[in-house]
């Protein structure tokens, strides 16, 4: 009797917890259920997107050379004479000292027609001086640079140098690289060239862009009157790079700078700039 009872019990506990799973199944399906249907009714965040073009003049001389720098051109140029072969030059010192003492002995005739129309390494190396004191090198410092014109690429040549313009934002200019709004069909270097042709005209050979992907990304995130306004959770803006190979440009009516690393500063405002330069070569 006792088992019986004991057997029965132990079967009843069993129907008691399978119910209970069954249960919770049930309710996991239609929480997953409902889930999913939560899921496919809220489509994701969308970012309004645009493309900005970092268009750079890159360094037209070298410039000066650092201590350390110095030093080992000194050190290479001293191992460079002591490994060296005698150039041309030297072997036709060489061959006119023979000569001359041929003279001297007598075992070569003084009014020799040969010897006497042959350029000698003196005269050649008196010529060279008379030319060089000719040459004057130009001055690393530019009229634009005296006069501080920043719309000019004729200015710092021995640094790199940025192309910003000055746009309208809200009710205050702010100072940022040529920049427009993906449109539907564009690739974003596309829209990217074309945010740059809107404010200058230049020859495409004139422009090289480095590559169809972009360097850099700058996010951000709009307050929730804006995102209602605008229906964008924010806006991300995709910078590429291109080189000027040549000065033939001229600016539509928009203003404009060309300015180096340092100046950025004073143009672009903090946060756009730690984006712009996280893409720039360190020049020192």
């Amino acid at each position: 009797m006792f088992c019986f009872r004991s057997h029965a019990l132990g079967s009843l506990s069993i129907v008691k917890n399978s119910f209970s799973i069954n249960k919770v199944y049930q309710n996991t399906k239609v929480s997953l259920r409902m889930s999913s249907a939560s899921a496919t009714s809220s489509s994701p965040p969308k970012w309004e997107l645009r493309s900005a073009m970092c268009l750079e003049r890159t360094p037209i001389i070298l410039p000066p050379m650092t201590k350390i720098e110095q030093e080992m051109t000194e050190i290479i140029e001293k191992l460079d004479t002591a490994r060296s072969l005698k150039s041309d030059h030297e072997l036709r010192q060489d061959e006119d000292k023979k000569l001359l003492q041929m003279i001297t002995d007598g075992t070569q005739e003084e009014n020799n027609p040969d010897a006497a129309t042959r350029q000698t390494s003196q005269d050649f190396e008196d010529a060279c001086n008379e030319e060089l004191q000719k040459f004057k090198p130009a001055s690393r410092i530019t009229a634009e640079d005296l006069s501080g014109d920043r719309k000019s690429t004729n200015r710092k040549l021995d640094k790199h140098l940025l192309f910003i313009v000055q746009e309208k934002k809200e009710d205050k200019k702010v100072w940022k690289l040529p920049e427009s709004r993906w449109k539907d069909g564009e690739t974003l270097r596309e829209t990217a060239e074309r945010a740059l042709k809107e404010c200058v005209k230049i020859p495409d050979t004139s422009v090289r862009v480095l590559g169809n992907a972009p360097w850099g990304v700058q996010t951000i995130k709009y307050p929730t009157s804006v995102r209602q306004k605008l229906g964008f959770e924010g806006v991300k803006v995709f910078f590429f790079k291109a080189q000027l190979l040549s000065a033939c440009h001229t600016c539509l009516d928009t203003e404009h700078n060309w300015l180096g690393r340092e100046e950025l500063t004073e143009c672009l405002e903090p946060e756009y700039l730690r984006s712009v330069k996280k893409f720039l070569i360190d020049e020192d």
